[in-house]
């Protein structure tokens, strides 16, 4: 049984020095086991250099993706453009094979008229024919065929087709001095250059 002091405290209440010291030295040790690391130990610099590595290379791949769209929107607005004026294109001059296949019609209208007046001819049949031509001219020039100029003109090599040459007089050099077929512009565009011959110095 234990004896009380002359305090009233238990003898056995009263730790030794071995006791104590032992006590304190196991919670020191718990104490270091659960404390945190210090800083600067660990593998935290390794895992934030990581990351950033890794966002770096998100980075890239974004702006990459980036110039590729971008590039593919160019693209598309492009062939939207060249789209859109190949179909204006193509309606513009939508006529164009066909006024081409009948103007070797007129041309034969016209040396028909032509033999007939050289002829002296001037009977029902003429009218006839001076009327299918003029309808003819009128159909054409509805659908903006026009002729090309030639005859007493300077030879142009966009609206003009030499077949053959002649001697030039003074003054007359590069001069369309004959029309063997008459050419023709569709609106803005050449249908068919005209046949001519030019009068070249040196001939």
């Amino acid at each position: 049984m234990a004896e009380e002091g002359g305090n009233g405290v238990k003898t056995s209440d009263i730790k030794g020095p071995d006791e104590s010291s032992e006590e304190r030295k196991g919670m020191l040790q718990e104490h270091a086991r659960s404390a945190p690391a210090p800083l600067g130990t660990g593998t935290a610099p390794e895992k934030a250099e990581g990351e950033e590595d890794s966002l770096a290379s998100a980075r890239k791949e974004a702006e990459a993706n980036r110039d590729r769209w971008m590039r593919a929107v160019a693209d598309l607005e492009n062939f939207k453009k060249r789209s859109l004026q190949e179909k204006n294109r193509l309606l513009k001059y939508r006529d164009e094979e066909l006024l081409r296949d009948l103007l070797p019609v007129m041309d034969n209208l016209d040396r028909a008229v032509q033999h007939c007046t050289d002829a002296g001819r001037a009977d029902a049949l003429m009218d006839g024919l001076c009327l299918v031509a003029k309808m003819f001219k009128d159909v054409l020039a509805r659908h903006q065929v026009t002729e090309i100029k030639a005859l007493g003109e300077i030879f142009d090599p966009h609206l003009h087709e030499a077949i053959g040459r002649v001697p030039a007089q003074a003054g007359k050099e590069n001069l369309v001095v004959e029309e063997v077929e008459k050419g023709y512009m569709y609106q803005d565009k050449l249908l068919r250059p005209a046949k001519v011959v030019v009068a070249m110095a040196g001939s």
